[in-house]
């Protein structure tokens, strides 16, 4: 559209009179599709984006194009293409109108010298407005185009944006008679949009393009069955644990969920397997083998398939890192040419990483989140399966877009935000910037923890930082931010931000953290300028530095002095009942 607009801005209603804004932003596409050119390819033409590295002759210019696969869009198979105002650095065009042609896909040279008007050749293609992105306006368009007999582009369709040609969450299906004004030897297609430059709006999707003869304009049905869904996890929720976690996963592991699509309009049956291999476990498992799918499949239905979890309790490892693979595939008869091989989609390919961490997110960061605000902070939520020592946080801060914030940040650790927030652990370090690498930082005193804890750093500009997001995993529910002095639970968001606790052995003194709700000591005034009363006699306390060092230890006190230690955190580790708590207390 011609009107300019922010990019992907989401308030926060509690901000929206200072400015302060919780904003995403389309990262450098990772999945370019790989193409070469030759010198001409014949019918049929056939393309589904499914294997986007499989060897591919069908295209010879793909301008920034990218393929995704998003599993909430009901494709017709796994992946799409994607159009949008970004280029392949996921920054925008930025056309001096703010507006013009963005992504293209243009194909190979289609020899169509033999052919003619009566041969009936027909291109059709399913497309969509992106749900994953910002949906075209009205005065946005995606078009295809030919290259007439003439050496000319001629736009043959186009759709516009808005309200009124958006069909839901369904992809439309378009089918095209080729002329003879386009039938030639050196016949080639592109599909291009034009919308706003100026970031990833008016977004588009694009599948399942065929080109052949002998067709007509009610060819809609094609002998074909398509994964159209894939599940990438185990896990109800996380994406990877760490692997001395194994043990204890038997309530978080998942049903893995696969979707079928029959693309003709005739049942078929089909039989399906499901396999989980593993070389470091030695493990080669058939979940599922050559199972036939009851009752039979219908012409054009879409059925989704769950099979039973996988537990990985019952394996263990001492190796520091290990990959699983999680292989579904489907046996329904289909047909495989050289130019239309209807059984790459009838495959998937999942692996999984393990190491010492837990994750949301798949490590692939499609655009990234953050605010603007001086001493807001954002932090994740983790469920811990057993207790054990966080020693590193790992966070993704991409390049891409982080150009604004120049200072360090304050990492931040907490087991409670809202009834009585409470901080276990902060401090200071600087970041670096990278689409695909995360900053790990080595916390000064490693943390005993269990339960729940919430991670994440505290920012020193108003300017944007933002932090790698996960579009193909949705924990939003776990994402927290503060703003003006008060936390609120995301709602606007939808991804897993890139943020990581690891765990492992220490050789530094380590603090064990209890649940300090019940025992209602309270720490007062924090901050303050030295002096810090207690509202209990503690038998036993001993305060430590923010790097983990022993400073003092009292008994039976009620007050703390620290006026002779300068300001920074330090943290009150006490005993009650002969258990330890502990408290932070900032000095300013």
């Amino acid at each position: 559209m011609k009107i300019i607009k922010v990019f992907f801005y989401f308030f926060f209603y509690t901000s929206l009179i200072n400015g302060q804004e919780f904003k995403v932003f389309k990262l450098s596409n990772k999945n370019n599709f790989s193409n070469h050119e030759i010198d001409t390819i014949a019918l049929p033409f056939w393309e589904d984006f499914s294997a986007f590295d499989y060897p591919n002759n069908n295209w010879s210019k793909s301008k920034n194009i990218k393929i995704k696969n998003y599993n909430n869009n009901y494709s017709p198979s796994i992946n799409i293409v994607e159009f949008d105002g970004t280029d392949n650095n996921g920054k925008a065009y930025q056309h001096p109108s703010g507006y013009g042609i963005s992504d293209e896909l243009i194909s190979n040279i289609i020899d169509l010298n033999n052919f003619n008007e009566d041969d009936s050749i027909y291109i059709s293609f399913f497309w969509n407005y992106n749900i994953n992105g910002e949906y075209p306006d009205y005065e946005d368009t995606l078009k295809l185009m030919f290259y007439n007999k003439f050496d000319i582009w001629e736009t043959v369709w186009y759709k516009n944006g808005g309200n009124a040609n958006f069909n839901g969450n369904y992809f439309n299906y378009e089918i095209l008679n080729l002329s003879n004004n386009y039938i030639h030897k050196n016949f080639k297609f592109k599909f291009q949009n034009i919308g706003n430059s100026e970031g990833p709006f008016d977004s588009w999707v694009l599948d399942y393009i065929y080109i052949n003869n002998e067709r007509s304009m009610n060819d809609s049905s094609f002998v074909d069955r398509s994964l159209s869904y894939k599940q990438n996890k185990i896990f109800k929720e996380f994406n990877s644990i760490p692997i001395d976690h194994f043990t204890d996963s038997d309530n978080i592991m998942d049903s893995l969920e696969m979707e079928i699509k029959n693309l003709d309009k005739n049942i078929q049956p089909v039989n399906y397997s499901y396999l989980v291999k593993s070389h470091e476990l030695n493990l080669d498992v058939k979940i599922e083998f050559n199972k036939q799918l009851s009752p039979i499949l219908n012409g054009y239905e879409r059925r989704s398939i769950k099979n039973k979890p996988f537990n990985i309790s019952s394996y263990n490892s001492s190796k520091d890192s290990l990959e699983m693979e999680v292989l579904f595939y489907i046996d329904s008869g289909d047909s495989s040419s050289t130019n239309y091989n209807l059984k790459i989609n009838d495959t998937s390919r999942t692996k999984i990483l393990f190491s010492n961490y837990y994750s949301y997110d798949d490590g692939n960061a499609e655009y990234a989140a953050g605010l603007n605000q001086k001493n807001s902070e954002l932090v994740l939520k983790y469920n811990i399966l057993k207790e054990d020592t966080l020693t590193q946080i790992m966070i993704l801060f991409p390049e891409s877009y982080n150009n604004e914030y120049q200072g360090d940040i304050e990492l931040v650790i907490y087991d409670n935000l809202f009834d009585i927030e409470n901080k276990l652990m902060s401090m200071n370090t600087s970041i670096s910037y990278n689409d695909s690498i995360f900053n790990i930082f080595t916390l000064n005193t490693p943390l005993i923890v269990k339960d729940s804890i919430f991670i994440g750093y505290r920012q020193y500009e108003d300017n944007f930082l933002t932090v790698g997001l996960d579009k193909n995993n949705n924990m939003s529910n776990k994402i927290y931010y503060k703003v003006d002095g008060k936390w609120n639970k995301n709602n606007i968001v939808k991804g897993s931000l890139m943020i990581r606790p690891i765990f492992g052995k220490s050789d530094f003194r380590l603090v064990k953290i209890e649940n300090n709700m019940s025992n209602n000591v309270i720490l007062f005034p924090n901050p303050s300028k030295g002096i810090i009363h207690i509202n209990k006699k503690l038998e036993f306390l001993e305060v430590f530095s923010n790097n983990g060092e022993s400073l003092f230890t009292l008994h039976n006190v009620d007050k703390i002095n620290l006026s002779d230690y300068g300001k920074g955190l330090f943290i009150i580790r006490y005993q009650i009942n002969n258990k330890y708590y502990s408290k932070n207390i900032v000095i300013n």
